[in-house]
């Protein structure tokens, strides 16, 4: 693991255990998610987060108009995916055209579609068994 590989390890370790995730990747709930992402995000953007979940692909489109509104103001917008394998965070960082920028914490950055986003698809921005966007953090 490179130097930079550690540090970030380090990071999503810190912030897991603080978001009430447990020593040992347990599982951080959404209260611990949405306390992160006040802390460690709306102290750098001047803003607090509320959690929305997203139960369908209806929910996801409805949704979007917000996070591209969002990213434009220059508020990223926190995401959990899932599948069969799990949960996992990201962080919708920018939106180009159809696209959506997301940063992953687990080291890399990807363009993923609208269409991805709102149809279960989100599997290239983490891991093909992660495809589920069930949930984002909007700034209040």
């Amino acid at each position: 693991m490179t130097t930079s590989g550690r540090a970030t390890w380090a990071e999503q370790h810190r912030l897991h255990t603080e978001g009430d995730g447990g020593e040992n990747w347990g599982g951080m709930g959404p209260e611990g998610q949405e306390r992160i992402n006040d802390t460690s995000v709306g102290s750098a953007t001047g803003t607090d987060y509320e959690r929305q979940d997203l139960n369908s692909a209806a929910e996801r489109r409805a949704v979007l108009t917000e996070v591209e509104k969002s990213v434009a103001q220059g508020h990223p917008v926190p995401v959990d995916v899932s599948g069969e394998k799990g949960a996992h965070a990201m962080t919708i960082i920018a939106q180009e055209g159809d696209m959506l920028q997301v940063y992953n914490p687990w080291g890399s950055t990807t363009w993923v579609s609208e269409d991805d986003f709102i149809n279960g698809h989100m599997g290239k921005a983490s891991k093909s068994e992660l495809p589920n966007a069930y949930s984002v953090y909007l700034p209040r």
